[in-house]
């Protein structure tokens, strides 16, 4: 059965005090006739969803599909024919023409599809569905404007809505790769500017054919081995974004997984990827050492575990490049932190962005014969680990089982669901006694400031998080620390390398000091006592986690590579 030809009915939702942007974008539909759909009450609290109620209701009479777009977009040249094209390879599906950096999730999908040359990805169902501009058949449009209706104004969000919507009824939500438009960089008037700045992650940098969007489609890239992930570069540090959906995390929870050693969980270990990045040679001189470590794994993880079988057709290879390298560049000035980026400048950030071209191209040579998650038998070293931690093989003082115990309590720490944010946390930082006149750098450094690191501070908070000088505070072990404190309890919380210092400064040594921290981290699990351990591994910067302590010491380094192997069990063995 032939389908009817698109016929799109388009409006621009605006708020009036940018009604000269709405005008703007319906210009820039055109030959699409746009009409420009008003706030009903602009005077009243910030709401998009007050708005989109009016916008998807208003369907002109006779069409096939329905384009929402905001006064705040900015489109290509030729847009009418990309947004009809688009329709007409996806027409029953709902089609995002942009998705912005800010999307954990959909912007790592977008960029699997960018370095893998497909034209368009499916996004994650899981996660908030780009509206910046967002088509449906006219039909789904009516219902879905009958569905807004229902929710308060208040509530604000119609893309949290929106993604609901098409969950519940099955409707797949696909992009463009490149996309055909991009968000402006004005204040927000729907109070979103706690986002910072929010651009397209793969704007079209050039002309595109529409029978670009005939080529192939990234269906579902955001898995491996059945688990959903995203890799992300936040705050000039890789991690990796896990979606646990048992345990129902918020999607843009920032406690997320440092790539070394969590990269293993999505098959690839650590140490591949840092031995590709030694044989690559030296990163561009521009690039500070920790920053060009972090983007190498990122770039690397990306070209690894992106599927093959893209679009091959030589007359769309500029445009499969140009895509490519927006999305990289993109990474590369939404990940590093404002510091690192203002000292790279344009030309360093152009330099960082094919440094993580190489590391992509690496990574996508050495991806055949990769293993899945909890797929790969263990190593002979792993069943030398297992033998010798083996239930009631050991007394509760022996050495063995201390080490087991410590590897299963930071597993279930790590395990434990992230919540939207960390409670405010007073902030206690001590010197290092390694070397105790160094000029400190604050261990929130690493962290990503929203939602985590503007709730470390030292003067917020009724209990208080006491760290070391030389360490770096990672995401997920802050996720346990949220749980006890929204738990009630009140007091200090030191992490193992600051118990460490204050049992040695006190005379302790060898195994006396180990059992006082097992101790310490079994009085955080239960909550008991006004000064506990955080069961968490140390990490001084550009440093490997270690057990118990940041730096590379005989006595308190000796079972770290034992130590690191359990815990991965002990997380593999529990679904996420």
């Amino acid at each position: 059965m032939t389908r009817p030809p698109v016929r799109l009915s388009t409006v621009v939702m605006c708020h009036p005090s940018r009604l000269a942007g709405a005008e703007r974008v319906a210009g820039e539909c055109a030959p699409l006739p746009a009409r420009i759909v008003r706030d009903p009450e602009p005077g009243g609290v910030p709401s998009p969803l007050r708005t989109a109620k009016v916008a998807w209701a208003a369907i002109a009479p006779g069409a096939t599909h329905h384009l929402v777009v905001q006064d705040d977009a900015h489109l290509i040249p030729g847009f009418a024919g990309h947004v009809t094209a688009l329709l007409e390879r996806h027409p029953d599906r709902a089609v995002s023409l942009s998705v912005l950096w800010v999307s954990p999730y959909n912007s790592y999908r977008v960029r699997q599809a960018a370095v893998g040359g497909y034209a368009a990805v499916r996004l994650a169902p899981w996660e908030w569905v780009p509206s910046l501009a967002l088509a449906l058949p006219a039909d789904t449009a009516r219902e879905l404007a009958a569905y807004l209706a229902g929710f308060p104004d208040d509530t604000r969000d119609d893309d949290e809505h929106i993604a609901v919507f098409c969950a519940e009824r099955g409707i797949p939500v696909v992009a463009p790769v490149p996309h055909v438009l991009d968000h402006g960089v004005g204040p927000s008037v729907a109070g979103n500017d706690h986002h910072g700045v929010r651009l397209a992650v793969a704007r079209a940098a050039g002309p595109v054919g529409t029978d670009h969007w005939a080529g192939p489609e990234l269906a579902d890239p955001a898995r491996h081995g059945g688990l959903g992930y995203a890799v992300e570069l936040v705050a000039s540090r890789c991690h990796v974004r896990i979606r646990r959906s048992g345990a129902q995390e918020p999607a843009e929870q920032p406690f997320t997984w440092p790539w070394r050693p969590w990269s293993a969980l999505l098959g690839v270990a650590h140490e591949t990827v840092a031995a590709a990045a030694r044989a690559a040679g030296p990163a561009p001189r521009v690039l500070p050492g920790e920053p060009a470590g972090e983007i190498w794994a990122a770039g690397y993880l990306l070209g690894a575990l992106t599927p093959d079988g893209g679009d091959a057709r030589a007359e769309h290879r500029r445009v499969r490049e140009d895509a490519r390298a927006a999305a990289l560049r993109s990474w590369i000035t939404a990940g590093l932190r404002p510091d690192d980026l203002a000292a790279l400048g344009e030309e360093g950030c152009a330099e960082a962005a094919v440094w993580a071209a190489r590391a992509v191209a690496a990574g996508r040579a050495a991806r055949a014969g990769l293993p899945g998650p909890y797929e790969s038998p263990p190593a002979a070293d792993e069943t030398a680990d297992r033998d010798r931690a083996a239930p009631g093989t050991a007394s509760a003082t022996d050495p063995r089982a201390v080490l087991e115990r410590m590897a299963r309590r930071e597993a279930r720490l790590l395990l434990g669901t992230a919540p939207a944010e960390l409670p405010d946390v007073r902030l206690r930082v001590l010197p290092c006694p390694e070397h105790p006149a160094a000029e400190p750098v604050p261990p929130t450094r690493d962290l990503p400031v929203r939602w985590l690191g503007e709730h470390l501070s030292e003067v917020a908070g009724d209990s208080t998080l006491t760290v070391l000088a030389c360490e770096r505070l990672e995401p997920r072990p802050l996720a346990g620390l949220a749980a006890l404190l929204d738990g009630g309890w009140k007091g200090t919380v030191e992490t193992r390398a600051a118990t460490v210092a204050r049992l040695r400064a006190a005379g302790l040594r060898g195994a006396a000091v180990t059992a006082a921290v097992d101790d310490a981290e079994r009085r955080f699990a239960a909550g008991d006592g006004a000064v506990v351990t955080l069961p968490a591994a140390c990490r001084a910067a550009g440093g490997t986690p270690r057990r118990l302590w940041p730096h590379d010491d005989p006595e308190l380094s000796g079972d770290d590579a034992v130590y690191a192997r359990l815990r991965l069990r002990f997380v593999r063995e529990t679904a996420l």
